[in-house]
């Protein structure tokens, strides 16, 4: 059985195959909810793995996932955390099944930007102004993390489409600006340019890998509002320098960049047998 609270739990487990007797979540809050029940219990990481270097549950290598007897994870820094927390559970690099189907740009003549943000406010707060700016240059069109409840009403208020489905975003972007959310690793592994927007409450004495701030070189990083336009011009040029930045992040997120459902659909088999 497959259990997901939100719709975008259940898009990350997409395609994957469970055999009878095991249940497949990808979050914690979903894993306390059939913990009471199940016994051979499956966590699909959601989103790229990030973690915040302490043991909160709902990250890699947080407390309270005793339950869980097979992590599948899409790269080697979730790996790695979730063996270290549960050395006697088993872990494996699956990639997300995602990346299977994200449509590519449909041309339509326009330069699209696509804006997202995490729910957590504090980019949003500092870049807010500035993003409602560009649309005297660029078709601009907002997402947001499932959690943002705010933004759908923001961006609408402010005359910038909503649009709700990353699959569409991804049907109609040429670039996405993102601050904390997997989206902007999603976009990127399709082969388009993203830029990184850091929130004054990033720390960069952070080192918690991926986001930060490993793999924050997937696309240009942005440290002011002001340096946002010309970062997005930037990223349009497609420098060789940046593509082999963005390259080399990807490899650092994803162990896998397709294929992802049917080796999970694998390890599960082979754990449960």
């Amino acid at each position: 059985m497959k259990a997901a609270s939100r719709p975008h739990y259940a898009d990350h487990m997409d395609d994957v195959e469970v055999p009878d007797g095991v249940a497949l979540v990808a979050s914690y809050g979903d894993l306390t909810r059939v913990r009471a029940k199940h016994r051979r219990i499956v966590l699909m990481q959601h989103g790229i793995g990030q973690s915040y270097g302490d043991r909160n549950p709902a990250y890699p290598g947080g407390r309270d996932n005793d339950a869980v007897g097979l992590f599948l994870v899409p790269g080697p820094h979730p790996a790695e955390r979730w063996r270290n927390a549960y050395p006697k559970a088993r872990v494996e690099v699956v990639g997300i099944p995602l990346l299977d189907d994200l449509p590519s740009r449909v041309p339509d003549g326009k330069i699209t930007v696509a804006v997202t943000f995490h729910w957590l406010k504090h980019a949003q707060n500092f870049y807010r102004n500035e993003v409602l700016k560009l649309t005297d240059e660029f078709n601009v069109i907002g997402h947001g993390h499932p959690r943002a409840y705010g933004l759908p009403r923001f961006w609408t208020h402010n005359g910038i489409e909503h649009v709700a489905s990353f699959r569409a975003v991804c049907e109609r972007a040429d670039v996405l600006i993102f601050d904390n959310t997997s989206a902007g690793y999603l976009f990127a592994a399709t082969g388009r340019p993203v830029v990184v927007l850091n929130s004054p409450d990033y720390k960069k004495s952070w080192d918690y890998g991926l986001r930060f701030w490993d793999a924050a070189d997937i696309g240009p990083q942005v440290d002011e509002a002001a340096d946002l336009r010309p970062a997005i011009r930037r990223a349009l040029e497609l420098r060789p320098e940046d593509v082999a930045a963005r390259e080399a992040a990807l490899d650092m997120v994803y162990g896998y960049r397709s294929g992802a459902a049917d080796r999970a659909s694998r390890a599960i088999r082979e754990w449960a047998a």
